[in-house]
């Protein structure tokens, strides 16, 4: 039996489109469900491409004086973390997840690479460094935000953590970035933080309708006319 070659093309462009849908909301529910976690950042690099901007990810940590490279290395298929403070920090790498599980509380599939401080006679030790590669590189942003992140980075002094990376895990140990933001400690010692002007604008969320985004009507379990707003 014949196919004819235009069904057989929109059975294959109906198949991609299915398994593209299926792929997004994958890992929208990946990104949304998965454990929250702050990474400090050292480096930003904005950069024009053809799509906008994006803000260069960097993750990396002086070492100290006595301070030694945590155990595993580029080899390692999976990383540790643990909890210091309002951040995580590497604990360590293994080849497995359960290895990794075994250094620190959150085990994500990564990498990383350290150099150990150089101790010089009669003088003060070099600092070392430790750099975290989680698969995430870059986050897209409009310039003017990715340049205030630049200026907010090149501001820091050594050793000061100024702005984060918000970086979602999920059960399958895939690290996926949510945003950076640069928190700011005000003389009362509140922490704000900058989330950009919101947008109100049905059109801009978006909306199926026009509607008071203040009070949409809606109501789905116990959420009632909620607010919508985008960042």
């Amino acid at each position: 039996m014949k196919i004819e070659a235009a069904p057989r093309i929109l059975a294959v462009a109906a198949l991609c489109v299915v398994s593209l849908i299926g792929l997004v909301t994958y890992e929208w529910t990946a990104r949304e469900s998965g454990q929250e976690i702050l990474l400090p950042m050292e480096a930003i690099d904005p950069r024009a491409i053809l799509s906008g901007h994006y803000v260069q990810i960097n993750l990396t940590r002086r070492l100290d004086g006595a301070e030694q490279c945590p155990p595993g290395g580029e080899d390692s298929k999976w990383v540790a973390l643990r909890p210091g403070g309002d951040t995580y920090q590497l604990a360590g790498g293994a080849a497995s997840r359960d290895g990794a599980q075994q250094l620190g509380a959150l085990p994500v599939k990564g990498s990383f690479t350290c150099a150990a401080p150089t101790i010089i006679e009669g003088a003060e030790p070099l600092p070392g460094w430790v750099r975290l590669d989680l698969g995430i590189d870059r986050f897209h942003i409009n310039q003017t935000d990715a340049l205030r992140i630049e200026r907010v980075l090149g501001e820091q002094r050594v050793g000061e953590a100024r702005a984060f990376a918000i970086v979602s895990v999920a059960r399958d140990g895939r690290a996926r970035l949510k945003g950076v933001i640069e928190p700011r400690l005000e003389a009362d010692g509140a922490v704000t933080v900058d989330m950009g002007p919101a947008n109100l604008d049905w059109r801009e969320i978006p909306l199926a309708e026009a509607c008071d985004t203040l009070d949409v009507p809606l109501t789905v379990g116990p959420l009632s006319r909620p607010t919508a707003v985008r960042a």
